[in-house]
């Protein structure tokens, strides 16, 4: 699978551009026109070849462009209807269709009478997929042939005017409806131009992990792409306006009162270098040159080095410190980045030649030693292919002397290329000192990993920062030691909260004008109803699952992270190798001593591992998870040896897990001794149910040919098949 993750976005002033809806939103599927021989459930009879959109805004006026190509997968003429559910509150003020470049009639309509045609289509299909839209108007065009085997180019235009929900703005569009393409579709891309007139901050998906493209801190352009997928969930998009040199929002989840909530703080600097310089910094690049870099690796880390040294800023002082046998470093203190020094950086990097064992303990020592005493922040740039052969090898010995010879807290970050490297060495020089840990597996780019990530620190714009929460009792708080912001990067905070109500949150931190504070007034919500931010709890139990395995690894296991591990695991379906036993067919979840016991003789079978593609694997795991800034929509984890393993056997449906045990479909909330009410597809009570929850309806659609037992607003549900 090719991936292309490219996002250039908005900065403007409306909340909902949902596009589509609230809940579930969507573009456009098409339904067969009776009569037909028999019954066709919408995913069996077309695909979508591709999926194409174009979105631009301008302030809060929006127009939206989507181009889809269907094929018939059947042998027999198909006449259909395109049908475009309408978002939740949209204020729609144009519609346009066009099939294979002539421009087809339709008309809005209301909700009521869209629902009773989306109630009739599920009967009529048999599948109950369209019941997640039974709460909204709909878009419907005249009926048109889709030819045996042919293929149909749909063209959809329409404006509508967004809203506002106070300085927060969201954006979504609900890729989700490509469900119902019976293969995966070739190609799926989200095009954006957004402009507007008041600055933007904190722009942030909780679905996709894309990088914004800033052109000033009022437009935002660019793309997000995938190919040869079916994508699993709606791309959302949320950011704030703000006039605050850094920004912050927050979104917090509180489905039980008598629970810690949940909250997800986002805080990024203004996006305006002409008008606020980067805060100087020191930095050391530390290079292996040991003889096992030869060939390639030297090249590409050659190639790092030169765009390091190239996109040093004016203020900053810098050092390039080569290791092998030896410690060689350019100068013997830290030099200013003016044109004249990046020439001799640039000629020596030139001169590298790999040879000799490796002195990780002298380089780092080294490096600790040149740095200033001043009020810039410093940074270690660490690179290394092997294990420590030349002088102090001992890994604790090197751990201790880096962490008491940092006085200048210096933020490390070591990046490990291959797989002979120590990697609970590397990780614990990024954990103990600020930083982090990365690896640079064989046949990846070393020059592309390393100048990626420099190019996210180049630019500090708040150094040793700090939050007061002022008095509110908070806890779990990930990362648990704040990362600088840097101008274009974000800090992404993910917690669980006590108390409720608006609070004065206080972010401090030193910015090029010294030591300056930031006051949010923010409300932690008491209850909250709506599923439209369980995201914020997943993605903090992500990141908590994330940490407990890292502490196992860097500590040593202990039962109680470990059965930790399988209560948030078990509850969100977020998986690890620890406990993707948790999907085997004949595994009960509701004895929790069991799942603990089997959980302590996984984390056996898979101990942490110092070095080989196993041990960068477990790293890369754990730092992923503590990492990403989205809530996984995929049960998934990797395996021994990096590989990616898709988990079917349990399925992620907005705020819920559900896992296939015995054939049947079971919430992870349900218990033993509840009573489930059994309600069969199809029947009256099927649909009153969706209409009574239209927000709940995605739990009863997901298996139309399974039994799905799901608790709903408190009440356990068995939804049968037909008999």
């Amino acid at each position: 699978m090719k991936r292309q993750i490219y996002f250039l976005i908005p900065i403007l002033i409306f909340l909902a551009v949902s596009l589509w809806s609230e809940e579930a939103g969507a573009d456009g599927v098409i339904v067969p026109v009776q009569p037909l021989p028999q019954p066709i459930r919408l995913g069996h009879f077309y695909s979508v070849k591709y999926h194409r959109v174009k979105v631009e805004i301008q302030d809060q006026a929006v127009t939206t462009r989507v181009e889809q190509a269907f094929i018939n997968e059947t042998d027999r003429n198909i006449e259909v209807q395109y049908l475009f559910p309408i978002p939740r509150n949209a204020a729609i003020n144009k519609f346009s269709l066009i099939v294979d470049g002539k421009e087809m009639e339709g008309r809005i309509l209301p909700r009521d009478e869209a629902r009773r045609i989306y109630e009739s289509i599920v009967r009529r299909q048999r599948d109950p997929a369209l019941l997640e839209y039974v709460d909204q108007g709909m878009f419907q065009t005249n009926v048109f042939p889709l030819p045996p085997k042919g293929e149909r180019v749909v063209k959809l235009s329409y404006t509508e005017l967004l809203t506002a929900d106070g300085d927060r703005l969201e954006y979504r569009y609900p890729l989700n409806t490509e469900k119902f393409s019976h293969k995966v579709l070739e190609e799926v891309r989200i095009d954006f131009d957004l402009k507007s007139d008041s600055p933007v901050k904190t722009v942030y998906s909780p679905t996709h992990d894309f990088k914004p493209r800033w052109e000033g801190n009022q437009h935002v352009s660019g793309h997000w792409s995938d190919e040869n997928v079916r994508p699993a969930n709606d791309f959302r998009l949320f950011w704030a306006l703000s006039e605050d040199r850094v920004g912050a929002t927050l979104f917090s989840y509180r489905p039980h009162g008598g629970e810690d909530g949940f909250f997800l703080l986002l805080a990024s600097p203004q996006m305006d270098l002409t008008n606020q310089k980067p805060i100087p910094k020191n930095l050391i690049l530390v290079l292996d040159i040991s003889g096992s870099m030869t060939g390639e690796k030297i090249l590409q880390a050659q190639g790092a080095a030169r765009f390091i040294t190239d996109n040093l800023n004016p203020e900053d002082r810098f050092n390039l410190i080569l290791y092998s046998s030896t410690v060689d470093p350019l100068w013997d203190e830290l030099h200013p980045c003016s044109d004249q020094a990046k020439r001799e950086v640039l000629d020596r990097i030139a001169q590298i030649h790999a040879t000799g064992s490796t002195d990780i303990h002298a380089a780092l020592m080294l490096a600790l030693k040149q740095l200033p005493r001043d009020d810039r922040p410093s940074y270690l740039i660490f690179l290394t292919d092997g294990l420590p052969t030349a002088g102090v090898t001992d890994i604790n010995q090197i751990l201790e002397a880096v962490q008491s010879g940092n006085t200048r807290k210096a933020r490390l970050f070591a990046f490990g290329v291959g797989y002979d490297v120590n990697t609970l060495l590397l990780d614990r020089l990024g954990a103990d000192n600020s930083g982090m840990a990365d690896y640079v597996p064989p046949r990846e780019d070393i020059e592309a990993k390393v100048s990626s990530f420099y190019a996210k620190i180049q630019n500090p714009a708040l150094t040793e920062p700090s939050l007061d929460f002022a008095g509110l009792r908070v806890r779990d708080i990930f990362p648990q030691k704040l990362p600088d912001l840097f101008y274009g990067g974000q800090l992404i905070l993910a917690g669980r909260y006590r108390d409720w109500g608006s609070k004065a949150v206080t972010l401090t931190g030193r910015t090029p004008q010294g030591q300056s504070s930031y006051r949010y007034d923010l409300t932690f919500a008491e209850r909250t109803d709506a599923e439209e931010f369980a995201f914020v709890a997943r993605l903090w139990a992500q990141r908590k699952i994330g940490w407990l395995i890292e502490q196992i690894r860097l500590r040593g296991q202990n039962q109680e992270l470990v059965n930790e591990i399988v209560d948030l695991s078990t509850r969100y379906g977020i998986m690890t190798q620890y406990t993707s036993f948790l999907a085997d067919e004949d595994q009960p979840l509701t004895n929790v001593s069991v799942l603990y016991e089997r959980a302590q003789a996984s984390a056996k079978s898979v101990a942490p591992m110092t070095t080989g593609s196993g041990a960068v694997s477990q790293s890369q795991a754990s730092g992923e998870m503590q990492a990403l800034g989205i809530a996984a929509p995929e049960a998934g984890y990797r395996d021994a040896s990096g590989q990616k393993v898709k988990v079917e056997r349990v399925k992620i449906i907005g705020a819920k897990t559900f896992y296939l045990k015995n054939g049947e479909w079971v919430d992870a909330v349900f218990k033993e001794g509840m009573k489930p009410v059994v309600v069969k597809q199809f029947s009256d009570e099927f649909f009153d149910l969706a209409r009574k929850s239209p927000t709940q309806a995605q739990y009863l659609s997901f298996a139309p040919d399974q039994t799905v037992v799901a608790v709903i607003e408190g009440v356990a549900y068995r939804i049968e098949p037909e008999s």
